[in-house]
């Protein structure tokens, strides 16, 4: 480690912080490793658990030191059944199956090969289906045997019992081996005992199924309620609730009103803006930083400020804007918001989600950078000014350095602007000729270097 000295004499205050540094950077590291390793444990550990599920919650509460709550939540969930226009893919494909009857030619070709996909795409969603039942996917074969429907695996996932959980897995294990040996012999007697078993084996897990009752496994009607009202917010944004409550089927109008139904928002958490309101999608949701990603290169900036402190920003006008970056909040959990801000006399109000800390930013940058195609270079940029503002701006070229990353960042924010570039550009003396010198200048190489001889040492 490269010790700072003044006059001959070690720095004892800049030693200090050095340590401190290096210090944290271990514990990080530590933990980054320890919640890995406990990720991993995690899925070794539980496919293996049988008995009652309040135990298992309880054992994970214990070795992992969370709450009840917390530990039911590092259960997977079973997936969402995947609809289109309210339909399930069976119906569908019943449907078109009906279609094809009156088809011919390439027609029905390409009718077949629709069909072919839609049931691949259901296989899979089966598939993960039975991975989300943590007790039953290491017999993921055994279960197939079953000729699972989504009816099936949810009464499967239904049950929390550990000794009825025990015996099905026993009636599988049994079906499991009666296939693999009558499928290595002859027809005849030892044969027709493995067939036997097999049956009498999927027969007792059937009767297991067959008293959870179909009202078990569906949703409440508040749940069913509740999903309809955000479905319809997600594809109507900006509807109020009179709208909302003209929208319902009619056994849901007639039980609600809009005042029950703002009632129900509130619940939810849905945004609300002059009686509007507002939800994120789960596409957006499910594809958060590309989305701010696609924001930032098209009403955002990437920039820093005169005393070179990081920022990046968005921008947006309206109700929608304005609704659009509360949800962003929530979602992001980071950021300031600075709403109806009046720009000018006659434009209109003005909301700003902005990003000030360089651990928010980092944060931000770190899963938006992929995803960035306008501001991707300004984004590396501070990212490089960051790590010399936290780790390295003692050392004798972080003071020019962060000079060049300043008007690089400026450089690539106003080059395609030509009348308030040149003003840009004059204001702060950014030279045309120089700027292939700075970015030649990049410190991330020298960094690394110095990142691993801490490390060694």
């Amino acid at each position: 480690m490269e010790l700072i000295c003044k006059e001959d004499e070690i720095d004892t205050n800049e030693l200090r912080r050095k340590l401190e540094e290096l210090d944290q950077a271990q514990r990080e590291a530590k933990q980054k490793k320890e919640n890995l390793l406990g990720e991993i444990k995690l899925s070794q550990w539980l496919p293996y658990q049988s008995f009652d599920e309040t135990e298992v919650i309880k054992d994970i509460s214990k070795i992992y030191s969370v709450n009840l709550t917390d530990a039911r939540n590092m259960l997977s969930s079973f997936p969402e059944e995947p609809l289109i226009d309210n339909k399930s893919i069976p119906d569908i494909v019943k449907d078109l199956r009906n279609m094809r009857r009156k088809l011919k030619g390439d027609t029905r070709m390409k009718m077949s090969k629709t069909i072919d996909h839609l049931i691949n795409a259901y296989g899979d969603h089966l598939n993960k289906c039975i991975d989300s039942v943590y007790w039953l996917s290491p017999y993921k074969s055994a279960v197939k045997m079953l000729t699972p429907d989504l009816v099936t695996l949810r009464k499967l996932e239904h049950i929390k019992d550990g000794s009825q959980r025990q015996e099905i897995i026993d009636n599988l294990v049994k079906m499991w081996e009666a296939d693999i040996f009558k499928n290595e012999l002859d027809y005849g007697k030892e044969y027709a005992d493995y067939t036997k078993v097999f049956k009498e084996s999927k027969k007792s897990i059937r009767s297991i199924l067959k008293e959870i009752s179909h009202q078990a496994i569906r949703k409440s009607r508040q749940e069913v309620l509740d999903n309809l009202i955000i479905k319809t917010i997600c594809n109507n944004p900006g509807i109020s609730s009179n709208a909302i409550h003209s929208m319902m089927p009619k056994s849901y109008h007639r039980s609600t009103t809009p005042q029950t139904i703002s009632k129900m928002l509130r619940k939810i958490n849905a945004t609300n803006v002059n009686g509007n309101y507002y939800i994120l999608s789960d596409e957006i949701k499910k594809d958060l930083y590309g989305y701010v990603a696609g924001f930032i290169d098209s009403d955002g900036y990437i920039t820093m400020d005169s005393s070179y402190s990081p920022r990046v920003g968005m921008i947006a006008t309206g109700d929608r804007g304005r609704a659009f970056f509360q949800e962003m909040e929530k979602e992001l959990k980071i950021g300031r918001l600075h709403l109806d801000q009046k720009v000018g006399e006659n434009s209109r109000s003005q909301h700003r989600l902005n990003f000030y800390s360089q651990n928010d930013i980092t944060k931000l940058l770190d899963k938006c950078l992929p995803h960035l195609r306008m501001k991707k270079e300004q984004g590396r940029l501070l990212q490089e000014a960051i790590k010399i503002k936290k780790f390295y701006k003692k050392e004798p070229w972080a003071k020019d350095r962060m000079v060049e990353i300043f008007k690089l960042i400026k450089w690539e924010n106003w080059k395609d602007a030509r009348n308030q570039g040149a003003v840009e550009f004059e204001k702060y003396d950014i030279q045309v000729d120089n700027i292939s010198k700075y970015k030649d200048n990049c410190k991330w190489e020298l960094m690394n270097e110095m990142d691993s001889i801490v490390k060694e040492e």
